[in-house]
């Protein structure tokens, strides 16, 4: 601990002042010191108050701002994703796309399937809309529980949902991803009414990174393939992946 401070001469002796100066703080605590310490007069004691008032502020601003964080956090949680799902929506797909093609290189492949409920809406007009939601909530559950942890499910409206699946090439692979997901799906839903079971059709785009795509290309041309299966009997994926194996 370091005093600092003067002295003025006196024939006999000499006046000595000192002072613990920038260091007070520390050494009131170090020391155990307390205000009967210190002479009612001596400055010490109003530094030690504005000491206490900013660490009071400073505290407070950082639980403002702790608390600024978590609601901008949940905003955004609510702006990209889907409430009764917890998946993105179709805000939230066009961010994780946009994010895989800056992350692959030049020619780096992903693919892009687009799935639509078969005859969900007999559900929703049979068993209610509680059980129309159960059934969403099914095959968000499906679709997380099939997909690789880097890819992506959104349910971009209704009863529709995209994946996007990062580097996957493989015809076969997607195929065989295809059929596990159709498979999930067509197990029987619990619901408040009963039990009910729908199926999916799925279209599923290839494509490969590179300057000038276009999202809205890439979504069309998984939406055409997914008309493909409902035109060719539903409940089956059609694969475009031209040039891949």
């Amino acid at each position: 601990m370091t005093l600092r401070g003067h002295a003025i001469p006196f024939p006999n002796g000499c006046l000595l002042n000192l002072g613990f100066g920038i260091g007070l703080v520390d050494a009131v605590r170090e020391l155990n010191l307390t205000d009967s310490d210190f002479a009612p007069p001596d400055l010490a004691m109003e530094l030690l108050f504005l000491h206490e008032a900013n660490r009071a502020a400073m505290t407070e601003l950082s639980r403002f701002n702790r608390y600024l964080a978590a609601a901008r956090q949940e905003a955004e949680m609510q702006a990209f994703s889907d409430p009764l799902t917890g998946l993105p929506n179709r805000r939230g797909l066009d961010m994780s796309i946009r994010d895989l093609l800056r992350r692959l290189p030049e020619g780096g492949t992903f693919a892009i399937a687009h799935l639509d409920l078969d005859h969900f809406k007999e559900v929703n007009d049979k068993y209610g809309h509680a059980a129309g939601d159960a059934v969403l909530t099914h095959v968000a559950c499906a679709l997380r529980e099939t997909i690789r942890w880097h890819d992506t499910a959104a349910r971009v409206g209704g009863d529709e949902f995209v994946l996007l699946l990062d580097g996957i090439d493989s015809r076969a692979d997607l195929e065989s991803l295809a059929q596990r997901i159709i498979d999930r799906i067509r197990q029987p839903i619990g619901t408040g009414a009963g039990s009910c079971r729908v199926s999916a059709s799925i279209g599923i785009n290839c494509a490969q990174a590179h300057e000038g795509v276009v999202i809205e290309d890439l979504l069309s041309q998984a939406d055409a393939a997914l008309y493909q299966s409902k035109r060719e009997g539903r409940a089956r994926a059609t694969i475009r992946c031209a040039g891949q194996r």
